[in-house]
């Protein structure tokens, strides 16, 4: 049993989602679906059954999920009483990586994690996911090595020279209407803005999600909105079934690769740019390096349909 999948465990029966919780740890659904899967094995029970909302607690579930939480408790406590010994034996800072990622940045950070895992399997990761005016505050602070960002047309950038952070756009992506291909509205060739008020849509319920549809739209009381939520096969299933439309980006991969969906754009959008926050007053490791090179590389490459 490793300590991880009861973290794991512990996420699931809050989200009560295999794909929200792969979001919010940096992993696959398949892996987290495996981890799963191991950790009933060790116990010998079953943790989870399917529902119509995702998946729900069995009864030996709701207890394991009452114990874990009492482990990881212990277990946090065991860490914070050993850090006096590990700052004091752990003088090369090369050997642990801390980021700060955006919401985004989930749909892909997994497969970038493992390709700099191949190359430096030694080096601790450490990520938390974070608005980006906290982390440049991480960034100054020194806490924070590497700021994974996606940011909007809309930004204050004259921020980041105050605070003494470079950012490096590596791609932009204009958001865009997404839906059903067996929708009418498949063949339109352009949204004007005030043309998408007039049909239902469904958003992600994410701050810096609304935050881009207030800068769009304004009020957003008066969008025809009808689904909330941060789960992309509820996101899916609304825009197919419901014939919804979704705003989003082409790298909602879970989307555009259901091959159900197509992206049509809005006239006068927004970006969203990827790349990069790293502070000019502290220089970055040889790991960090390595991993920016990575992370550009799958961005400029690999960050396609």
């Amino acid at each position: 049993m490793r300590i991880e999948h009861l973290y794991y465990l512990v996420d699931i029966a809050k989200t009560k989602s295999i794909t929200l919780s792969s979001e919010h740890l940096f992993i696959s659904q398949q892996g987290l679906s495996q981890a799963i899967q191991k950790l009933e094995a060790d116990l010998n029970v079953s943790l989870f059954r399917r529902c119509r909302q995702g998946v729900a607690l069995t009864d030996a579930g709701i207890l394991a999920v009452e114990k874990a939480k009492e482990v990881i408790t212990k277990y946090e406590v065991l860490l914070r009483s050993m850090e006096p010994y590990f700052n004091a034996d752990n003088s090369n800072s090369n050997d642990k990586l801390t980021l700060g990622a955006t919401p985004y940045m989930s749909n892909y950070l997994p497969q970038i994690l493992d390709l700099f895992r191949k190359k430096h399997p030694n080096i601790n990761i450490c990520i938390e996911e974070q608005k980006p005016n906290e982390i440049v505050t991480k960034l100054t602070e020194g806490c924070t090595d590497i700021g994974l960002v996606n940011l909007p047309d809309f930004y204050d950038y004259e921020h980041l020279k105050k605070s003494n952070v470079l950012f490096e756009k590596i791609r932009g992506f204009e958001f865009m209407v997404c839906v059903a291909k067996s929708s009418p509205l498949s063949k339109r060739i352009i949204f004007k803005k005030s043309e998408i008020k007039d049909h239902p849509i469904v958003v992600y319920k994410h701050e810096p999600y609304l935050e881009v549809l207030t800068h769009m739209f304004g009020d957003l009381s008066k969008l025809n909105i009808i689904v909330k939520t941060n789960s992309r096969e509820i996101y899916l299933r609304t825009i197919v079934h419901s014939k919804a439309i979704g705003i989003t980006t082409l790298t909602d991969f879970s989307l555009f690769r259901e091959k159900s969906m197509v992206a049509i754009p809005i006239k006068d959008t927004l970006n969203l740019d990827f790349g990069y926050l790293i502070s000019t007053q502290q220089p970055v490791s040889s790991a960090g390096l390595d991993f920016l090179e990575i992370y550009k590389t799958y961005i400029t490459t690999k960050l396609q349909l």
